[in-house]
């Protein structure tokens, strides 16, 4: 991705080639004696205009090197938004299997006389529910189908995933294609750092919530981050993971997307206790 640095080096080589062009204008006008054929305010307009050409084309260069970037973007978060749609077509695939298995279960264990282990199975399969519930009070049905995904993704995997919901999230303005890459990214980087924690320790919170002044969006997970770490976490590129040229940039895009809408995310670790990125979207007016 072109980052201001690339920049930089772009417009000051720019810049460097139209001071040699000025100079070498000079050191031919006046070294080898032309200015004798040539008038003093000639000369100033061929200087300013090689400068008003450099300016231009420093301009142009700028131009291209922002709509690129931004074109990057945006292709990153429709490539992450593809890869969404993909794990819900499996996850929806699985839980078809799984519910036609829960109901030969139940359909068994009345057949058998089992009343009693019937009712224990359908409790549990009942708080489950009781978490997609939670999830249906939202009021973005992308982010719902996200969040059932990834609640899809956890229990493949072994991970318990918790989701609490205290707002609906009507007001927010982030657009839906947004806000899903926010929530995933922040999903996959907690699924991923339990992952190979031992089976107690295999779990990810979610709170969606509000205050008086912002949308809250939380995701916590058993770790720790040290300070040194904590500080680049949000660079592009960068990751403690290796084997992957596409590691790192998930970070970097959430706080770009969140700054984008006024927001701001917030990473909190300490020694023996959670990690947690909490993620607020100023409130409208």
């Amino acid at each position: 991705m072109m980052k201001k640095d690339s920049l930089t080096k772009a417009i000051i080589i720019l810049g460097l080639g139209v001071a040699f062009g000025v100079l070498g204008s000079y050191f031919r006008i006046f070294t080898l004696g032309i200015e004798t054929a040539v008038s003093k305010g000639s000369i100033i307009i061929i200087i300013l205009t090689i400068i008003s050409l450099g300016m231009l084309l420093s301009l142009l260069i700028t131009y291209n090197l922002f709509a690129f970037e931004k074109q990057e973007r945006t292709m990153e978060r429709q490539q992450l938004y593809i890869a969404h749609l993909q794990e819900m077509m499996q996850v929806i695939k699985a839980q078809r299997h799984d519910f036609i298995n829960h109901l030969q279960v139940v359909y068994g264990l009345l057949q058998i006389g089992e009343n009693n282990q019937a009712l224990e199975y359908i409790t549990d399969l009942y708080q489950d529910i009781q978490v997609s519930g939670e999830i249906l009070r939202l009021a973005i049905p992308e982010l719902i189908a996200l969040l059932m995904v990834k609640m899809g993704v956890a229990t493949a995997r072994g991970i318990s995933l918790s989701i609490a919901v205290e707002s609906d999230l009507k007001e927010l303005a982030v657009k839906p294609l947004d806000i899903a890459a926010i929530v995933g990214n922040l999903i996959n980087n907690a699924l991923e750092a339990v992952e190979e924690l031992d089976a107690e320790q295999k779990k990810v919170d979610i709170k969606v919530t509000e205050n008086e002044h912002y949308f809250i969006l939380q995701t916590c997970n058993p770790g720790y981050i040290a300070p040194e770490i904590r500080k680049l976490i949000f660079t592009s590129g960068f990751s403690t993971k290796q084997g992957s040229s596409e590691r790192g940039l998930g970070l970097s895009s959430v706080e770009n997307m969140v700054k984008k809408y006024g927001g701001k995310i917030v990473l909190d670790s300490h020694l023996e206790e959670e990690i947690s990125f909490t993620v607020c979207f100023p409130k409208s007016g």
